[in-house]
């Protein structure tokens, strides 16, 4: 029919998978790939040595990078929060600026190198809402540093893109070759959202379905704008940095004043029911119509429904 373009046909459509990475081979990507990781260790290792020493007393034992790498940070979560805020809040007063770069970097790092790190931006996120406590507003009779936010979510959100830029430029043939069970499953479910890239951007980003290193790396290689990709990140990340700079928050009081285990455990419930509430805004209409169908029909009520309204009709 004449007359105006349709929606679907303003939609970005999906690239063909080869548009993606520069022609490198399996060898060259890896090649590639492993000398980024070499130049970000260079620097990385730079910074240390030119910052001041950190203060033996509080930071003996304290996790190292060879230990994030080892899974320390994702086994000890507790022991390791605790050991790097009492070492870093002494720190943190006299090198507040070589204390936020290093930790914010780190979150980056890990991020774009994500199976290096993976499991640990949580954790480092709750680090930052232990360590800052600058622009806090009360909520809820909570104290929550917007300052730590800030670092929080913009440390997710540039560390994701670092991610899917690398992987446009490299990650082609690696996914292809790694992961290929995850790309099959990631341009499979395309198929059940064509008729808009960014609502499948956000589905990936609050599904646990792919792991979110792959969703920053598998991406590009489908053809997601980076548009929708840095829009959906930022909006699916509030949530979850609201809870993880809260807990990180409580960890704070834990350390100062002691932990008190029912106080600990209230807060806990009002931050999980906060972000379920946080998180349904996202859930696009089309899933949260066909979840609601599913457990009507599980509890019997939608074929109650019908047959209600085939004895009205009669």
């Amino acid at each position: 029919r004449g007359g105006a373009p349709s929606l679907m046909s303003a939609i970005p459509r999906l690239k063909p998978k080869t548009e993606a990475g520069s022609g490198l081979t399996l060898s060259q990507s890896l090649a590639v790939y492993g000398a980024l990781a070499a130049v970000i260790a260079v620097l990385a290792t730079a910074f240390v040595r030119s910052a001041p020493a950190l203060p033996a007393d509080q930071c003996a034992g304290v996790v190292t990078v060879g230990d994030v790498l080892r899974g320390r940070l994702v086994r000890e979560p507790r022991d390791s929060i605790l050991g790097l805020w009492n070492c870093l809040r002494e720190y943190k007063r006299d090198n507040w600026w070589y204390t936020t770069v290093g930790i914010w970097s780190t979150y980056v790092v890990f991020k774009i190198f994500g199976p290096l790190g993976a499991g640990t931006s949580m954790v480092i996120s709750i680090l930052i809402g232990a360590l800052y406590d600058e622009a806090s507003i009360s909520v809820g009779g909570f104290s929550y540093s917007l300052l730590a936010h800030v670092l929080g979510v913009s440390g997710e959100v540039c560390g994701g893109i670092g991610g899917f830029a690398m992987s446009y430029a490299v990650g082609r043939e690696i996914l292809n070759a790694f992961a290929e069970g995850k790309m099959r499953t990631l341009e499979a479910k395309m198929s059940e959202y064509s008729d808009s890239l960014f609502r499948y951007m956000l589905f990936l980003r609050v599904s646990p379905m792919l792991p979110n290193w792959f969703v920053n790396y598998g991406t590009p290689i489908i053809g997601m704008p980076l548009s929708y990709f840095t829009a959906a990140s930022i909006i699916a990340i509030q949530p979850a940095a609201a809870m993880s700079i809260s807990m990180g928050a409580m960890v704070r009081e834990a350390g100062e004043a002691g932990l008190d285990m029912l106080t600990f455990t209230k807060r806990g419930a009002v931050m999980a029911a906060t972000t379920f509430v946080l998180s349904l805004p996202l859930i696009p209409a089309d899933d949260y119509r066909t979840a609601v169908a599913r457990v009507k029909r599980l509890l019997g009520l939608s074929s109650a429904a019908s047959q209600g309204g085939t004895s009205d009709v009669k």
